[in-house]
């Protein structure tokens, strides 16, 4: 069973009592690559970047995930 995820008003999200990671959104994924939003979500939906969801849908992107793109790390 997967851990369940609570994400706080913050930014970040809890999987359990010791893990908090923050989540970014599209627009700030996009401004740290230099694209559009839009091309934030077409890569999370081609699996270049992962992406959680929120309650009301709309996508966010683990800061870690972000860092791994960047740096060209995609192994994990």
């Amino acid at each position: 069973m997967s851990p369940i995820r609570v994400i706080n008003p913050d930014g970040t999200f809890t999987t359990g009592p010791e893990t908090t990671e923050r989540l970014l959104t599209p627009g700030e994924v996009a401004q740290i690559f230099g694209v559009g939003p839009k091309t934030v979500n077409r890569w999370a939906l081609t699996g270049r970047i992962p992406s959680v969801r929120t309650p009301s849908g709309q996508r966010r992107y683990r800061e870690t995930d972000v860092i791994t793109l960047l740096s060209g790390d995609r192994s994990s």
